[in-house]
């Protein structure tokens, strides 16, 4: 009862089998894709395509290349419709089988946006498993889609191979039971084509009782060894090895070099008490940072700031800091951005909170250390994106005495220029004197340093004039100690130009310390810096906008940020609650005039005139980012890489499609001219005659008889192919029906010369078009009975003279 159960339901697994089978080949591509982004589609591909050309054989035609443009045209539906989501984006469908792949081996993963990186993956998943559908459909028992699968799992796990993975071992140890879940799939699949193919070919010598499990056994054997061998090799040591560069680097617009500080700094208006110019307008979700920046630096070199980055094409998703003590707990922020005519369009520049998750709506390049990004084309008027992210909301000020800084940060964030330190060591002092404050432990002297600049200095007003040479005097105004006070006196008969940013060690001091006690934010945000990098504090400048509130966060709504919201201050990485903000800027601003240089010095700086403008990165004319990165479409590698797999993957399917159906054929027939028994052999020609004729176009002729299928034959291709199927017709019919005469090898051989001379004269009568169908069409007609060939009439009469025979022989062994 329960081998007779087994066998009932094996027929009801294969459809299961196939679609699983597509799921697992197409699964490795999760690791570079989110699951709410690429499951839908991808699974969804992994079950249509093998359920269209199901359905489409079944219900509307037979025909191979009828089906293959129905699972075309269902595909380009799919992916317009579900994948791409647009059902007019026939433009974004060719961008994504073009370039898609090229897209998928650069960008950072893992991937999200834009939606055409989705194309490429979910059109191999859609060929492979609509390979498996037409064989399944067709009852084709070929390893053809065994060869799909694998290849698809193959390109799949190359692709993906970049993901980063929290724990190498444990990456390796599911893929390979991944692996191996795919192996016992294509096992299964493969045993029960096999019990079916059995349990209707006329040879199957096996009792309905038993069930064959040889070549289950087998292929256990099989399947175990492979994967046993692969999870060896695959966690040897030999691969354990991390890349130390990326494959590639984008190339960078070095012609227009831009400082983010001087960029933000130049924004604000003159006056800058004056209304701005809008920049953009932000919706935020949840309680959040007022800080919206564009750039971080972290390079000083005593002139101004600079950084050096690696930015790279991003599917939309930044990976987590590598410092584990730098992950921000508590919800993620949602910011939708939609910018504004003016000053974001002609800037290689976009505003995020803190360091972004996750960037739709725009393709971004991405420098994962940092965790900034810049747009990949300028942004236009109008445009809109969205961000999310995980902003630390505690306030510098109000945090705990006994606060960390995360020590682990990057030593650039600590770096200072030697001959700085001994300066910066005077104004440590005075500034502890001023504030009452001793400057170990770092954290209550830097929030002590924070408040009394807020309190007791003020924002510089509109540039003036003075003159040309300025003339530094050192205040004499004491402190605790006897210690100089962070005082100064600069000449008033300095002439200064226009100035912004101007963040030269000589022009912060000149600036924060003089008489008037003004500056700018980043003039704040410098001396800030520098301070806390001078106690062991890892710090770094931030660039961008603070948007105006009475709170220390944001509370969930809509803002309209402008020019005059340009800002500049630091971060501190703290343990537990990541990039802290430290606003160190006054809010309000004084009427005095800010002077170019001059002011007392606490000692020699390396810069005695003022700075100009800080370059965007170190050396060679600047590195600036390039305000339009077409890496992945320009680059020479966008016709390599997946797309070139791609390309080949399919045509070696294509190819083996093509050996299979012509190597399906002969085999057919040298299994029929290799039969032992003549009678059988005979019988064998005459079916491989009614197949050809079947497959040269004419319907199925099985269960017709001998005469029928000559008329059928002269009506379709005329009277000398008529004569050699009636010739093999009349040799059948006596071997069928008179199983009593022998046969001999000498009239098998003559039938199997006429059926050579059928086959001939039918093609002749073919059209080039017709005959290339014909070798490729594969006819699957009735399967005959055991010991027949013929119509199902022959198929009835062998069936009794084999039971008379078997009847007889037992009545001899009774006998005797």
């Amino acid at each position: 009862m329960i081998v007779q159960l087994i066998r009932r339901l094996v027929p009801l697994a294969v459809l299961p089998l196939t679609v699983l089978a597509g799921g697992l080949a197409g699964a490795p591509w999760l690791r570079a894709f989110p699951g709410d982004v690429l499951a839908v589609p991808l699974f969804g591909a992994a079950l249509l395509s093998v359920l269209v050309p199901v359905v489409a054989v079944r219900v509307a035609t037979s025909r191979l290349w009828l089906t293959v443009l129905i699972d075309a045209v269902c595909f380009v539906l799919y992916t317009l419709v579900v994948v791409l989501k647009n059902p007019t984006g026939v433009a974004d469908l060719v961008d994504g089988l073009v370039h898609g792949p090229a897209q998928v081996l650069t960008f950072a993963l893992p991937l999200v946006s834009p939606p055409t990186l989705l194309v490429a993956p979910v059109a191999l998943c859609w060929l492979a498993g609509a390979l498996a559908g037409e064989c399944v459909a067709r009852g084709w028992t070929t390893v053809l889609p065994y060869f799909g699968w694998l290849v698809a799992f193959g390109l799949a796990y190359a692709a993906t191979v970049r993901a980063g993975v929290s724990n190498a071992h444990d990456a390796r140890l599911s893929d390979t039971w991944l692996a191996v879940a795919l192996l016992a799939t294509l096992l299964l699949l493969r045993v029960a084509q096999s019990w079916l193919r059995q349990d209707a070919s006329a040879e199957s010598t096996q009792a309905d009782g038993v069930l064959p499990l040889r070549g289950l056994a087998i292929g256990i054997a099989a399947t175990v060894v492979v994967a046993a061998l692969a999870a060896a090799t695959v966690q040897s040591a030999a691969f354990s090895g991390r890349t130390t560069a990326p494959q590639r680097v984008p190339s960078l617009d070095q012609s227009r070099p831009l400082s983010p500080v001087a960029w933000v700094a130049g924004l604000r208006p003159v006056p800058p008490t004056a209304a701005g110019q809008p920049v953009f307008r932000v919706t935020v979700d949840a309680p959040s940072p007022a800080y919206f920046g564009i750039a971080n630096v972290d390079y000083y070199d005593g002139d101004g700031w600079t950084f050096d980055r690696r930015f790279r094409p991003s599917g939309g998703i930044l990976p987590a800091d590598r410092d584990p003590a730098l992950d921000v707990a508590g919800p993620a922020v949602v910011q939708h951005y939609r910018i504004d005519r003016g000053a974001l369009t002609s800037a290689p520049w976009m505003p995020s909170l803190y360091r972004p998750q996750k960037v739709t709506g725009t393709g971004v390049n991405i420098d994962p250390d940092s965790g900034m990004i810049v747009p990949t084309v300028p942004l236009r008027g109008g445009a809109t994106y969205t961000v999310r992210s995980n902003a630390p909301t505690p306030d510098f000020g109000s945090m705990s005495a006994t606060a960390l800084p995360a020590t682990s940060a990057p030593p650039i964030d600590t770096q200072l220029p030697g001959a700085l330190r001994v300066a910066l060591g005077k104004v440590v002092t005075a500034f502890a004197d001023e504030s009452g404050t001793p400057s170990s432990p770092a954290v209550p002297f830097l929030q002590s340093l924070a408040t009394d600049l807020r309190s007791n200095y003020a924002l510089a007003g509109a540039p003036a004039k003075a003159s040309a040479s300025p003339t530094p005097t050192a205040s004499k105004t004491s402190g605790r100690g006897g210690e100089p006070t962070p005082s100064a006196t600069p000449n008033a008969s300095a002439t200064t130009r226009p100035r912004v940013g101007g963040v030269s060690f000589a022009d912060v001091l000149a600036s924060v310390l003089g008489k008037d006690r003004t500056a700018t934010p980043e003039q704040y945000a410098t001396l800030f810096t520098l301070v806390a990098r001078q106690l062991g504090v890892p710090a770094r400048l931030v660039t961008g906008f603070r948007v105006p509130s009475d709170t220390v966060t944001l509370r969930p709504g809509t803002y309209q940020v402008t020019t005059a919201d340009a800002w500049t201050w630091v971060e501190i990485p703290v343990r537990g609650m990541g990039w802290v903000v430290v606003d160190a800027s006054p809010s309000s601003y004084s009427g005095a005039q800010q002077q170019l240089t001059g002011a007392a010095q606490p000692s020699h700086t390396p810069s005695a005139t003022p700075s100009q403008n800080a370059l965007i990165t170190k050396a060679n004319g600047g590195h600036a980012v390039a305000p339009k990165s077409q890496v992945p479409r320009g680059h020479a590698a966008s016709r390599g890489g997946l797309l070139v797999a791609v390309a080949i993957g399919v045509a070696v399917l294509a190819l083996l499609v093509l050996i299979g159906m012509v190597w399906r054929k002969q085999r057919r027939l040298r299994r029929r001219r290799r039969l032992a028994d003549p009678r059988r052999r005979l019988l064998g020609a005459w079916q491989e005659s009614l197949d050809v004729l079947s497959e040269s176009g004419l319907p199925d002729l099985t269960s017709l008889t001998s005469a029928e299928v000559v008329a059928v034959t002269g009506a379709r291709f005329g009277e000398e192919p008529a004569s050699e199927a009636e010739l093999l017709g009349r040799a059948a019919n006596a071997a069928a029906y008179r199983p009593s005469l022998p046969v001999a090898a000498e009239e098998a051989d003559a039938a199997w010369r006429s059926h050579a001379t059928l086959r001939r004269l039918v093609r002749r009568r073919l059209g080039v078009r017709a005959r290339l169908a014909a070798g490729l069409r594969f006819h699957r007609g009735t399967v005959p009975a055991r010991g027949s060939s013929g119509p199902a009439s022959w198929s009835e009469s062998a069936r009794d003279a084999t039971r008379t025979r078997r009847r007889g022989r037992i009545r001899g062994r009774h006998t005797r």
